[in-house]
């Protein structure tokens, strides 16, 4: 009986053993969780300090691929698949919203811009619009398309409706070097759209004062 016990007291330890170098052999599925970094711009002029009223950014319209919280990666040359573990800290489409608004008060050096549904009781002068439809790396680039539109909400008329396109080749390698160039995509956007604003509302106050 004693033998029978120890047998058995001794084939629970190898077991155990086992289980304990399964668990360790495994890989790691430990979560990161990424977010857009700031990108500090001079502003292009001082002239947006005399529109008052906001400028307001409609709520960013993501293709049905960028949806996903997890950063995409490459896969056979055209294709791509989320990641499982490395992920953006929040829905995309608030993360680059966010970074737009700070980029366009920075280049506009205004505080009267503002994400959808802006402040209360606010009037609303010109309205952004973009849809995101490429926003990752294929290992070697990082790749952007967006459509920006702007409009006149007074006059509602659409201004500009322009598509903007970037491959920007990566600096780092992983999911740093990912983000580090998605955020500059973001500014690089902002200064676009900023510019297009610019030249928007010029042309209408020269309209204007015909």
């Amino acid at each position: 009986m004693t033998t029978n016990n120890s047998s058995l007291r001794h084939c629970w330890f190898i077991l155990s053993v086992l289980l304990l170098l399964s668990g360790c052999l495994r890989p790691s599925n430990i979560t990161t969780l990424y977010t857009l970094e700031p990108i500090r711009q001079q502003p292009l002029t001082s002239e947006w300090k005399d529109v008052s009223e906001m400028t307001l950014l409609m709520p960013v319209q993501l293709a049905s691929h960028l949806q996903r919280r997890g950063l995409l990666y490459p896969q056979v040359p055209g294709t791509t698949r989320s990641s499982a573990t490395d992920l953006w800290a929040g829905p995309l489409d608030q993360l680059v919203s966010q970074q737009i608004v700070a980029g366009l008060k920075d280049l506009l050096a205004t505080e009267n811009i503002a994400a959808f549904p802006g402040p209360r009781f606010s009037t609303v002068r010109y309205q952004v619009e973009v849809e995101l439809n490429e926003f990752s790396s294929d290992g070697r680039q990082f790749i952007t398309t967006a459509v920006y539109t702007l409009s006149d909400v007074s006059n509602k008329t659409i201004l500009v409706r322009k598509t903007f396109r970037q491959q920007d080749n990566l600096n780092h390698t992983g999911y740093e070097g990912t983000v580090t160039s998605a955020s500059q995509a973001i500014g690089d956007l902002s200064k676009e759209i900023a510019v297009s604003l610019l030249a928007a509302h010029r042309q209408n106050v020269t309209a204007h004062a015909r």
